[in-house]
């Protein structure tokens, strides 16, 4: 049988700081050292890590929320809780390549990808053999391909300027290295130059694109724990919808909305409230916490379990934008009358145990609406998929209403806001849009931008960093 060796990558890094010090650094691609891949067991360990690594609260389990909400213009930010080199920085758009967080969230990023290309590494290579590990090729490398394209597009909208919908097929500027290769030994693979935006979209689509193929062929429409055909599909609804391409994301919005395999609940908070293996109808791809793993970390940023004041409260204007039939209004959020404050409910109470909604029927209801419109196809369903989202919000206060063609957009635009709220959403939304975010900073302002971090710019003598 053959055998694939994890090598555990250790460099030191050597850079100058302000006061001329010279720091040594480790960069680690925490793979487990001398792990080797025997059978399908071993296989499948290697695809959980890579889930686990998604599931950091490092990553979409926690700071790729918050950061966005940091950014956005939401909320409003108590002060006092944010961390000297760390979320202050963040808060002030001053990044620098030694903040803790930020090196976190890109090597957990990066070694959650490199999880991913020793899985696919071993199937494309035929390294196991036997019955069993025919059964799990296709799934297990569609699985695989599905995370390597999450992991890479999330970061990509950190560190990259966003991806300009007036100007598809020729956004040239930098991005981020998108890694396909398995870092086996030593300081293989380690060397390589950003790629450029328009070149990761296309990476990205293209992996899901395979992972949707081969899942479909494995019979994986849906998952509570774990990537399917459909989560692919939404997925990629996602990004095109982030890139402007509002036809296709129409055709995978609603590849989802009429399988038949989701739903909304009338519960609004219930896809924030499953853990385990446990799944709302509306919850399309979801990161699985458990009493052990306790790992989801967006919940604490809203609702301290400690009896802190939270880090987020909703600006004021949050108040308006909810009638006083939605049931978002004290859902979602709570309105203090006396001490005017918006208190988030979304994630009441703060319990690390919940699964974290990464994506959800609902957001393919909106995206579905909205791509209709911009791409000139409104029909009856263009106003149902918005109408599915608003009504499910009324409940029995729902009344039937009339809107013009010319206010559709803009009813969209607001509806889409109102539900996706405090889910991270919001600062992405709002470059695609290029609408400003807080303090009226421009939608491509490069102090929006992440600084890569030192280990990534000592160790990849191609890499160049931002402004």
């Amino acid at each position: 049988m053959k055998r694939l060796i994890f090598i555990t990558v250790i460099f030191a890094a050597f850079f100058s700081v302000s006061c001329k010090k010279i720091l040594d650094i480790d960069q680690k691609m925490n793979i487990p050292n001398e792990k080797a891949i025997t059978s399908v067991k071993d296989l499948d360990a290697v695809l959980i890590g890579a889930y686990d690594g998604l599931q950091s609260s490092n990553v979409l389990g926690g700071n790729m929320v918050v950061f966005a909400e940091l950014l956005a213009n939401d909320c409003n930010v108590d002060n006092s809780r944010l961390t000297n080199f760390g979320t202050l920085e963040i808060y002030n758009r001053a990044t620098t390549v030694q903040l803790s967080p930020l090196r976190s969230m890109w090597s957990e990023a990066y070694s959650t990808i490199n999880r991913t290309n020793n899985v696919i590494y071993v199937i494309d290579n035929n390294l196991l053999t036997g019955e069993d590990f025919n059964k799990i090729k296709a799934q297990y490398k569609g699985e695989a391909l599905f995370i390597r394209a999450v992991a890479h597009f999330e970061l990509l909208r950190f560190w990259a300027l966003p991806y300009n919908v007036d100007n598809t097929g020729s956004n040239s500027q930098l991005g981020i290295p998108y890694r396909t290769q398995p870092t086996l030994d030593g300081f293989a693979n380690l060397a390589m130059a950003r790629n450029t935006v328009e070149e990761v979209y296309n990476y990205v689509i293209n992996d899901l694109k395979e992972a949707e193929q081969l899942l479909e062929a494995a019979n994986i429409k849906k998952s509570s724990s774990r990537a399917s055909e459909m989560a692919a599909a939404a997925y990629l609804a996602r990004i095109y919808f982030q890139k402007g391409d509002y036809v296709n994301a129409a055709e995978k919005a609603n590849k989802v909305l009429i399988s038949g395999l989701y739903s909304l609940n009338s519960d609004l908070l219930q896809v924030f409230k499953t853990s385990g293996n446990l799944a709302s109808s509306e919850s399309i791809f979801q990161l699985v916490n458990t009493a052990t793993d306790q790992s989801n970390g967006i919940t604490y940023s809203y609702n301290p379990s400690d009896g802190t004041e939270p880090l987020f409260t909703g600006i004021d204007s949050l108040k308006n934008i909810y009638s006083l039939l939605d049931g978002r209004r004290t859902k979602y959020i709570s309105i203090n009358p006396f001490a005017d404050i918006i208190f988030v409910k979304k994630y009441t109470p703060a319990n690390p145990e919940y699964n974290v909604s990464v994506i959800r029927f609902a957001e393919m209801e909106l995206i579905k609406a909205e791509s209709d419109i911009l791409s000139g196809n409104i029909t009856q369903n263009t106003y149902d998929c918005y109408t599915a989202v608003k009504k499910r919000a009324y409940g029995s206060n729902w009344v039937d209403e009339t809107i013009t063609q010319n206010a559709l957009l803009d009813s969209v635009w607001i509806e889409r806001r109102r539900e996706l709220i405090f889910e991270g959403d919001r600062y992405h939304n709002l470059k695609r849009m290029k609408q400003s975010e807080r303090d009226n900073v421009l939608w491509n302002d490069p102090s929006l931008l992440f600084k890569i971090p030192q280990e990534e710019m000592s160790g990849n003598p191609l890499m160049v960093q931002n402004p």
